[in-house]
């Protein structure tokens, strides 16, 4: 069974994209796992946990289908 970030527990929104006219921004999600800090690309670098966005509603649920490729709970 495939990981999904939509239904991970490490998931989290943290604030929202600047809201325009009549329109709501769309919210920020995150991956907030205890291992996601020590994880580094191919160079070296620490990654950024950015996970993706949500849509342009109210609740703004995140939109990413999958788990991205460095997903420690994978």
């Amino acid at each position: 069974m495939k990981r999904q970030c939509k239904y991970c527990n490490f998931c989290k929104e943290q604030g929202r994209m600047q809201s325009q006219r009549n329109r709501l921004g769309r919210k920020k999600y995150y991956c907030v796992h205890p291992e996601t800090k020590d994880l580094t690309d191919d160079r070296g670098r620490p990654i950024y946990n950015f996970v993706g966005f949500g849509d342009m509603t109210y609740p703004s649920p995140l939109t990413l289908k999958t788990s991205k490729k460095w997903c420690p709970a994978k």
